[in-house]
């Protein structure tokens, strides 16, 4: 249950509530439709997402769009309609969730983008997108940035590692 939205688990319950569903029914119809919305979030290849933002820049908060567009795997900040800054996917390192409404997404190769969601649920769709985005890069990641010469690799240890994945967002190499 708790993985669906308020509305959809107060339109189940009220079913119960009414005699349409026994509990069992119930829990069968939040289990199928958890399933149709995981589906549905494996869709987001050819989405494009668009939410307000503040971003601090000159020692104040500035309104601006971040699109998230999984067509072009790119990241923009819109601001008056011309698009400022373009990030490909493939530069998202992180998204560090900060208190309330704030929260950073950090890139490799460039400054971190401190931002402030308009409300607390924008916040947890775009760290929601964020974190699949990141998803993608730790499995493409290692081809991208390692073909060719290791020189041309971050960091390059010896020995066996295990990946050990701490959130959604992060993940950490142990020896």
């Amino acid at each position: 249950f708790f993985q669906l939205s308020q509305e959809k688990i107060l339109k189940i319950m009220n079913m119960v509530k009414n005699k349409e569903v026994s509990i069992e029914g119930a829990l069968h119809l939040a289990q199928k439709e958890v399933y149709a919305e995981k589906d549905s979030q494996d869709l987001l290849t050819g989405s494009q997402f668009n939410f307000s933002i503040y971003k601090y820049k000159h020692y104040r908060w500035q309104k601006r769009i971040l699109q998230i567009d999984f067509n072009t795997k790119t990241i923009f900040n819109i601001e008056k309609g011309i698009i400022k800054k373009q990030f490909p996917f493939s530069q998202v390192k992180a998204c560090e969730d900060t208190e309330r409404r704030r929260f950073s997404i950090v890139f490799h190769g460039r400054q971190d983008y401190e931002l402030e969601a308009v409300s607390l649920d924008d916040k947890r769709k775009i760290t929601y997108l964020l974190s699949r985005v990141i998803q993608s890069n730790l499995y493409k990641r290692p081809a991208d940035s390692c073909s060719g010469r290791p020189a041309e690799c971050d960091v390059i240890h010896e020995g066996l590692l295990d990946l050990q994945q701490n959130t959604f967002t992060s993940s950490e190499w142990v020896k």
